[in-house]
């Protein structure tokens, strides 16, 4: 269980955290940044478990695709929904360069953001970090066999 719960502390929190930070610089996809990242390495990682032992790589590679589709899924809903609150940012920094001001809700927007993080994205992280200390270590012995 302190497996999951380190997973979860990192990947449930302070890269969320990050991406929110990123999301109020008004540059657009600016918070998918963290989503690369985390996509590429096991990538380049796969093709290097690839060229040493093919065998070995694809057991390694079909154990952890579970935990990785539910992450990455996690991670591309919360940055869906940090692509409105971003919009909205942007949307701010125009409206304050122009004489006509509209009044945005921003604070709406972060709300309704946090309330969609804990209701969807969070529990997917959570379920991914089960996977990843469980699923994945029997889906890998399974091939041992």
């Amino acid at each position: 269980m302190k497996k999951v719960w380190l997973y979860v502390v990192n990947n449930g929190f302070v890269v969320p955290l990050q991406m929110f930070a990123l999301t109020l610089i008004p540059i657009q996809f600016l918070y998918v940044v963290n989503i690369i990242s985390t996509a590429s390495m096991p990538g380049i990682l796969f093709g290097i478990v690839l060229q040493l032992d093919s065998r070995k790589g694809m057991e390694i590679i079909a154990s952890t695709v579970p935990h990785f589709v539910i992450e990455i899924f996690g991670f591309c809903l919360l940055a869906a929904v940090l692509f409105e609150l971003n919009r909205g940012v942007r949307s701010k920094i125009k409206n304050w360069f122009k004489k006509d001001q509209k009044e945005l809700s921003l604070v709406d927007k972060v709300f309704k953001t946090l309330r969609i993080y804990v209701a969807v994205v969070l529990p997917m992280i959570v379920v991914a970090a089960f996977v990843e200390t469980y699923v994945a270590d029997i889906i890998f012995n399974l091939f041992q066999l």
